[in-house]
């Protein structure tokens, strides 16, 4: 769930943040595009939500692994 809120909210920042870093960069000699196109939106979404889900996927049987009351009586 979280996940899928910061891929939507970065999808959604993402459009200024470039506008700003596009702007920004720039000089007289050299100009850059100023269109993001929709595939670069799928593609971006996807990655994220790969990334999301192999970290799931590699931490899910350490994490059960944890006894959660033994870990807060611990005084560390």
């Amino acid at each position: 769930l979280l996940a899928l809120l910061g891929t939507g909210v970065g999808l959604v920042l993402g459009i200024f943040l470039a506008q700003f870093v596009i702007t920004t960069a720039e000089v007289d000699i050299v100009m850059f595009g100023r269109n993001i196109y929709p595939m670069s939106f799928v593609l971006s979404a996807a990655a994220t939500m790969l990334f999301a889900v192999l970290v799931t996927l590699a931490m899910h049987k350490r994490l059960k692994g944890i006894n959660m009351i033994e870990a807060l009586k611990s005084v560390e």
